[in-house]
């Protein structure tokens, strides 16, 4: 392991110094997780992290409806840069065991479980702002901490982002637990990372009628059904097969009783893809086969939401990406570096980084000797606690590198503001 330098005064080593917080971050992970709180109700959760960081003399602003910010200012002029996680929990019931074995800490809220391991991401970060706060006579410019509300609905974004545009900052970073990487490996991989994402809502309306007379009505079940037929194949015969894309239908509703064919159906979904041009070439596709599948079907349709590409992806930026691969190197060693592929999920992150050129790291977290693997946002989720300190460490290392970096970082930040990169996106 190297040491880190600024301006020629030496940190601490960058694992040493995760390894004497980590029972601190394990104890803020386990009581996170006992307590969650979903998008947007994270009001203990925003009181834990808040008289944390005043304890350690680190300024903190109350974003409503966004989130916290905290400031650590160096003694030395420089760069700054945002250091993200996320806050909110999912609205759903954890099981008490992972794949193997009882779990060390479970939700007490029936209604909400940190089943995608934002508890992991805010722990660590607050671990890192312990680290950097007691290095701050040695710090070199400013690190701003931004724990972010509501990531799994997107309903936080907007407020803390517009915040964090008017401090300013020269790059960001963030980490997320990974299911299926192994445990202790990280991921700091150039280019895209996470997918740009559309959902829609549709309404195909046909012409009810008795069970007994088809003939007398018009079945909006048999148009939903040659349109996701058609939708099916579309990735065959209309999309670039070079370009990654996967889209499907996760709810459907129509009818009421057995005997009678309904005068509607909705359903809902998502596309999710890793090219512009490819996601707006998938929505011209959706649409103009909707249309012909109702045309045909005698049947007509309404958007409940209107499938809309956006230009928003999870992406590293290459300069920064390699002051990361550095970091990771120089923090935990050369062999937890992994290469992964990009993940098709989507992630607020995306937002940050058309304003802040910068990294998104995937830290493992499966372990099967441990029973850890289960999918994010599944019941029998968990996470290995041992990673954590990796988590920080390669946190620390990539702050203090960054902001020491002399290194060119090409980027062209955003002019639209946030609100305006979905409701204006052509």
């Amino acid at each position: 392991m190297t040491n880190a330098t600024a301006n020629g005064v030496q940190f601490n080593d960058a694992l040493k110094s995760a390894k004497e917080v980590e029972d601190f971050v394990i104890d803020v992970r386990r009581d996170l997780h006992l307590h969650p709180e979903i998008s947007l109700q994270e009001e203990r959760t925003i009181k834990v992290v808040t008289e944390e960081l005043k304890r350690m003399d680190i300024e903190v602003e109350i974003v409503p409806d966004g989130g916290i910010i905290g400031i650590i200012h160096g003694e030395q002029a420089g760069k700054s840069l945002v250091l993200r996680a996320d806050l909110d929990a999912l609205p759903m019931k954890e099981e008490e065991w992972n794949l193997k074995e009882r779990k060390v800490v479970v939700s007490t809220n029936d209604g909400a479980a940190h089943t995608c391991g934002h508890d992991g991401h805010t722990a660590m970060l607050l671990g890192a702002a312990k680290i950097l706060t007691q290095n701050k006579d040695k710090l070199k410019g400013k690190v701003i901490l931004a724990f972010e509300q509501g990531e799994e609905n997107g309903t936080g974004i907007y407020n803390i982002l517009n915040r964090l545009i008017d401090i300013g900052a020269d790059g960001i970073w963030g980490i997320h637990l990974k299911s299926d990487v192994p445990s202790g490996k990280i991921s700091v991989d150039a280019g895209p990372r996470m997918a740009g994402a559309f959902s829609f809502h549709v309404s195909i309306i046909g012409k009810s009628g008795h069970g007994s007379r088809p003939d007398l009505s018009i079945s909006p079940l048999d148009c939903f059904t040659d349109f996701y037929m058609n939708l099916r194949a579309m990735r065959l015969s209309a999309l670039d097969p070079f370009k990654p894309i996967t889209y499907s239908v996760g709810s459907i509703s129509s009818g009421s009783a057995p005997n009678v064919i309904p005068e509607t159906l909705q359903f809902s979904g998502t596309v999710r893809y890793l090219n512009y041009e490819q996601g707006l070439h998938a929505e011209r596709e959706f649409k103009r086969i909707l249309e012909k599948t109702c045309e045909l079907h005698q049947c007509t349709y309404e958007f409940i939401k209107e499938p809309k590409a956006v230009d928003l992806f999870v992406y590293n930026q290459e300069d920064c990406a390699s002051i990361a691969l550095e970091a990771v190197k120089n923090s935990i060693g050369e062999d937890a570096v992994y290469q992964y592929p990009a993940w098709m999920a989507s992630e607020t992150f995306a937002y940050y980084q058309k304003y802040f050129p910068g990294v998104f790291a995937f830290l493992g977290i499966e372990n099967e000797e441990k029973g850890i693997g289960a999918e994010h946002h599944n019941a029998y989720f968990d996470l290995d606690e041992d990673v954590l300190k990796l988590g920080v460490a390669t946190t620390v290392q990539y702050t203090i590198d960054f902001l020491n970096s002399n290194q060119e970082i090409k980027f062209s930040p955003e002019l639209k503001k946030p609100e305006d990169l979905v409701a204006n996106s052509r």
